[in-house]
C-alpha cells in the first residue's frame, strides 16, 4: 500500500516538471534565443570614466585672530588678579572701540600655572603665570594690521597669528564643482573623438572631495616690538585656493 502511494507521488512530481518545461518552451517565440542571467550584457559596456578637477581662487572675507593676555606674579591669586585687570582693557578695546559682536569673541583658553627654576638640584617654583586667550572673528580684512596694533596697545601680549578664510565657502565650492564638471566633459569629448564615438549623456558622477586651506599669517614678538616703537603692522591676506575633484561616467 505504501509503495503504491510513493509511486503515485513520484509520477505526480514528474508530470508537473514536464508540464512546466513544456509551458516554458511553448512560450518562447520561434527564432528567439532565450537569454539567461549569466548571459546578460555588461551594464557599462559603452561607457567612459574620466576625472575632472576644479580650482578657483578667492579673496578671504574673514580673519580669525587668537589673542590674549599673560601676566606673571609671585602667587597664583595675584597673577590671576593682574590678568583680569589687563584683560579688562583688552575687552574694552574689542567691544567699545571696535564695536565687535559678543558672538565674534569666544574664549579659547584660560590657565594659571607655576613657573619653575631648574637651575638648582630640585625644581623650585619662582612664581605663577595666568593666561587668558580669545578667538576674534574680524571681517574688515583691510584693517587687520591696525586691529592687531590696537590689541597690542590695549595689553594683548599673546597674539598667535592670523587665519584668513571665507564665510562663503559653500558658494565657492559649488563654483569649483562646476569647473570640475567642465574639465571632465572636455576630457571625455577628447577621448570619444579619438575613439570615433560621440558622448550621449552622463551615467554617474562621484565627488572625490573638496579642499580650501585657510591662509596662515604669523604675528611674531618682533612685530609686537615694532608696534610698540610706533611702526604700523601690515598683513596681506593673500588668496584662498578652493579645489575639488569628480569622477564622471559618460555613455557613448
Amino acid at each position: 500500500m505504501k509503495s503504491t502511494v510513493a509511486n503515485k507521488l513520484i509520477i505526480g512530481v514528474a508530470a508537473v516538471a514536464l508540464l512546466t518545461g513544456l509551458t516554458y518552451f511553448t512560450s518562447v517565440k520561434p527564432g528567439v534565443t532565450p537569454v539567461y542571467a549569466e548571459q546578460a550584457a555588461p551594464a557599462y559596456k559603452n561607457s567612459i570614466s574620466v576625472s575632472g578637477q576644479g580650482e578657483i581662487k578667492v579673496t578671504p572675507d574673514v580673519a580669525y585672530i587668537n589673542l590674549g593676555v599673560m601676566t606673571k606674579a609671585a602667587t597664583a591669586n595675584e597673577a590671576q588678579t593682574k590678568n583680569a585687570e589687563s584683560f579688562a582693557s583688552l575687552t574694552s578695546m574689542l567691544y567699545d572701540t571696535y564695536k565687535l559682536d559678543k558672538a565674534d569673541v569666544k574664549t579659547s583658553g584660560f590657565q594659571v600655572q607655576p613657573v619653575y627654576n631648574y637651575s638648582e638640584k630640585e625644581a623650585k617654583i619662582t612664581g605663577y603665570t595666568a593666561t587668558q586667550m580669545v578667538q576674534v572673528t574680524y571681517r574688515d580684512i583691510e584693517k587687520v594690521g591696525s586691529f592687531l596694533d590696537a590689541a597690542s596697545t590695549a595689553g594683548a601680549n599673546q597674539i598667535n597669528g592670523v587665519q584668513f578664510d571665507t564665510e562663503k565657502r559653500q558658494d565657492y565650492e559649488i563654483q569649483a564643482i562646476d569647473s570640475a564638471m567642465k574639465n571632465a566633459e572636455a576630457k571625455a569629448k577628447a577621448i570619444a573623438k579619438t575613439a570615433g564615438k560621440e558622448l550621449k549623456g552622463i551615467m554617474n558622477v562621484a565627488q572625490g572631495g573638496t579642499s580650501a586651506i585657510p591662509v596662515q599669517r604669523e604675528y611674531s614678538p618682533m612685530m609686537m616690538k615694532a608696534d610698540a616703537a610706533g611702526a604700523s603692522t601690515s598683513i596681506a591676506p593673500g588668496e584662498l585656493t578652493i579645489t575639488t575633484s569628480l569622477t564622471v561616467q559618460y555613455e557613448f
